[in-house]
């Protein structure tokens, strides 16, 4: 399952792949790739690598491996509130222990949430106002 955003990337790249396959003609290598170079070939690592190291510095983000997205996009789910067990099955991690372990520095934050949840649920009207003036 991927989000409509996504989605909708996907299938613009799949028109600009079905151009690149137009103008290679003869010289496209047909591997049904997502992802390839110009002639529908591998991508090697090592360019994709350069590539993605290039855009981080073009929008003036700071160096990060590549595997590293996978992380962020971890930790900015269990941040919004995404149950850990829909972010382990995301990461095809076999235990929900491996994603709680690797993502454990997020949940401080999750427990000052869940407890200001509580405090606008249970407390009382003065708690609430001393806590929005706040």
């Amino acid at each position: 399952m991927l989000p409509q955003f996504v989605i909708d990337a996907l299938k613009q790249h799949r028109v600009r792949q079905l151009e690149a396959h137009l103008k290679a003609s003869t010289a496209w290598v047909e591997r049904d790739l997502v992802f390839c170079n110009i002639n529908g070939d591998y991508f090697p690592f090592t360019s994709l690598d350069d590539l993605f190291h290039d855009l981080l510095e073009e929008a003036g983000l700071p160096y990060m491996r590549f595997h590293d997205l996978r992380h962020s996009a971890a930790t900015i789910l269990l941040t919004m509130g995404v149950h850990p067990k829909l972010v382990q099955e995301l990461l095809g991690h076999s235990q929900i222990r491996m994603t709680l372990d690797t993502y454990s520095h997020v949940l401080p934050s999750m427990q000052r949430e869940a407890m200001n949840k509580l405090d606008d649920w249970f407390g009382d009207d003065e708690q609430r106002d001393d806590k929005q003036a706040k």
